[in-house]
C-alpha cells in the first residue's frame, strides 16, 4: 500500500514541477541533430540526377573519363567494354516495349523473370538507358561479403 502511495505521489510532484521547455537558461540533454553527409568519395556532382534511374556508382563509372580503370577499381565486372547489370522494368510496360529496348540499346539478355533482367549493357548506353520510360531501375548485382575467420 505504501509502494502505491509513493508512486501516486510521485506522479503528482512531477505533474506540478514547472515546464523548462522554453527556458533559455535551461538546455537539453538530448544531443542535437547532425546534419547527415555523403560520404567523402561521393558528392552532389557524382551523384546522378533524380530522372536517372542508376545507382550512383554506375552513374561515375558511365562518365568516367576511363570506365575500364573505374571499373577495375571498384571491382565492377566488365565484358568486352559491357557491364553487367540488372534492370527492373515497369510492371506495366508491355514486353515488345521492352525488347525493342533492349535491341536498340544493343543489350545482351543473361536471364530473365517477370520485370527483372540480368544483362551485359555498354558502359556508354547506361545513361541514355536509365531515360527510357519501360526502365525503373538500374543496379549492379550484389556482391557476396567474405565471412571474417
Amino acid at each position: 500500500m505504501k509502494r502505491l502511495f509513493f508512486i501516486i505521489l510521485a506522479v503528482l510532484l512531477a505533474g506540478c514541477l514547472p515546464s523548462t521547455e522554453n527556458d533559455p537558461n535551461v538546455t537539453s540533454s538530448l544531443p542535437e541533430k547532425k546534419e547527415k553527409r555523403l560520404p567523402k568519395k561521393f558528392n552532389k556532382q557524382s551523384q546522378p540526377p533524380e530522372a536517372l534511374k542508376l545507382t550512383s556508382v554506375l552513374y561515375e563509372l558511365a562518365a568516367a573519363s576511363d570506365p575500364e580503370n573505374f571499373a577495375k577499381e571498384h571491382n565492377i565486372f566488365l565484358s568486352k567494354e559491357r557491364v553487367r547489370v540488372y534492370i527492373s522494368f515497369n510492371p506495366g510496360s508491355s514486353i515488345s516495349k521492352r525488347e525493342k529496348v533492349l535491341e536498340n540499346y544493343n543489350i545482351v539478355v543473361e536471364k530473365k523473370a517477370g520485370n527483372l533482367s540480368r544483362a551485359l549493357v555498354p558502359i556508354n548506353r547506361l545513361i541514355p538507358l536509365s531515360k527510357e520510360s519501360v526502365i525503373w531501375s538500374i543496379k549492379l548485382p550484389d556482391r557476396l561479403i567474405k565471412p571474417r575467420k
